[in-house]
């Protein structure tokens, strides 16, 4: 990509080239909330009459018994069924291949009304923190792009101030807006927010996880909830938010969250991508299997490792995962959900891939 520019200084450069691709990949405006409408001019909601319509070019009589978006993916896009076929795990893809002949549009991601999230465990608590188990310490860090109300004595830095033109900020620019916050590396941090127009997802929190892991910030972890919430709780919320005095932040770069295009080549890791099914159907890296995001959401919370588990049970614990999406915004989401599971994840741009395929003659899927 010829918008590369550095990010993280003293990172490897394979690394750093990888970090880039994941910061740059997405186009001007992803990372923000106009990322909430999708990275492409194909929109899966709009199209979704079109799959398996003879109209469109697909008959049903191409591989029949499968979905109308699986029809879609082999017969109109030409692409492979791997990540579709014998994945029972699938948040709700068998729904896909009872759609009647109205091709209503497929609620693939819907949860049922009985689900409700578990206690969490020890290791979860180590990643998230329960709303009546904040420390009196931490600094509270409200990441959300707009909001009105924020838990009393919060911090807010949108986290659309960590990006330029839809690109992470240099790794300086990123100190810097974190020491004048009064947020110092040493600090112990608490995240939360919401991106408001995407609906209850927390993607910003986890994206800025992602960030502060990524620049070796140790103590932090994403409260388990929203503003909401923590008003529902009974905890006091305020119009205003806390500024501090200045500290020094200072970064420790690690290569450890970043995937890089020849490590997902390579076949070491499992591949999980990470974008709505209908997204999927368009396209993938070879080999992925597919789980959105959403699916990895509930209520606005992360959903608890048992549900997740069942989410993530055809991968192998003891290999590697990368997590990717078009939109890295909302790939931490399930990059975060996968840490939250137990295994060993990092995180990758789908663009990245198509951009390196393309340029070394390869195929993008």
């Amino acid at each position: 990509m010829t918008s590369f520019r550095l990010w993280l200084v003293g990172v490897g450069i394979v690394a750093l080239v990888a970090l880039l691709a994941l910061a740059n990949g997405a186009k001007a405006g992803e990372y923000g909330c106009s990322a909430c409408q999708g990275d492409s001019d194909w929109s899966g909601e709009r199209n979704l009459e079109e799959m398996g319509n003879p109209a469109a070019g697909t008959t049903s009589e191409i591989l029949p018994g499968l979905s109308t978006v699986q029809k879609s993916r082999v017969g109109k896009w030409n692409q492979p069924l791997h990540g579709f076929a014998n994945e029972s795990n699938a948040t709700d893809e068998s729904s896909a291949a009872k759609s009647d002949s109205s091709e209503k549009p497929v609620q693939s991601e819907s949860k049922p009304a009985e689900e409700v999230l578990g206690v969490r465990s020890d290791d979860a608590k180590s990643m998230l923190v329960p709303i009546d188990e904040v420390p009196s310490d931490c600094i509270l860090l409200d990441v959300s792009d707009d909001a009105k109300e924020h838990i009393q004595g919060s911090i807010a830095i949108p986290y659309t101030n960590f990006l330029h033109e839809g690109n992470l900020r240099s790794v300086e620019e990123i100190s810097q807006i974190l020491g004048d916050a009064g947020i110092s590396n040493e600090d112990c941090l608490i995240v939360y927010g919401e991106c408001m127009p995407c609906g209850r997802v927390p993607a910003p929190a986890t994206l800025v996880y992602w960030m502060m892991r990524t620049l070796g910030h140790e103590n932090i972890r994403v409260l388990d909830g929203d503003v909401h919430d923590w008003k529902a709780a009974g905890k006091p919320t305020s119009t205003e938010t806390v500024i501090k005095p200045p500290k020094t932040y200072t970064p420790r770069p690690t290569e450890d969250f970043i995937a890089t295009y020849d490590y997902v080549k390579s076949g070491t890791p499992q591949i999980v991508d990470a974008q709505s099914m209908q997204d999927f159907g368009l396209g993938s890296i070879l080999d992925a299997i597919n789980r959105p995001y959403e699916s990895m959401v509930s209520d606005g919370k992360i959903k608890d490792e048992a549900q997740l588990e069942r989410i993530f049970a055809s991968l192998d614990r003891n290999r590697p995962v990368v997590v990717y999406t078009g939109q890295p915004t909302f790939g931490s989401v399930a990059w975060f959900a996968a840490k939250l599971a137990g295994y060993d994840a990092k995180l990758y741009s789908y663009e990245d891939w198509q951009y390196n395929q393309r340029n070394l003659g390869g195929s993008t899927t």
